[in-house]
């Protein structure tokens, strides 16, 4: 008899057990095999399970998180900001300008259009 490769992609699921993960793959969403080994705590109805200690222990960690970070950032001096500053006024105003004179020229182009098509009595 022929032996045929299978179209599973998990191996696991062959050996008759299977494992699962969220969409989320979150922590305490496998689902434990048929080989033994302890199956793990899921969490309750809403997801994230019951949690002890601070309430708020995870907003303290963000919040020395970001000031860690901050501390990393090659902040410009006050030299490079005056420069960068200058360059953007700049490039507004001559875009500006530039928008500007292109409005005006339509503009003309389609009033020189109308009178044309009017036949002068516009």
């Amino acid at each position: 008899m022929a032996q045929t490769k299978s179209t599973q992609s998990n191996p696991g699921a062959r050996r008759g057990g299977s494992v699962a993960t969220s969409a989320r793959g979150g922590r305490g969403s496998t689902v434990a095999a048929r080989d033994g080994g302890a199956a793990p705590v899921l969490p309750l109805a809403g997801g994230r399970g019951r949690r002890t200690g601070n309430p708020f222990a995870g907003t303290i960690g963000f919040i020395r998180d970001v000031r860690s970070e901050l501390r990393k950032v090659a902040w410009p001096t006050s030299r490079e900001t005056v420069n960068l500053t200058v360059v953007v006024i700049a490039l507004s105003v001559a875009m500006g300008v530039f928008l500007g004179g292109a409005d005006f020229i339509f503009q003309e182009l389609f009033r020189k259009l109308i009178e044309l098509t009017s036949g002068g009595s516009a």
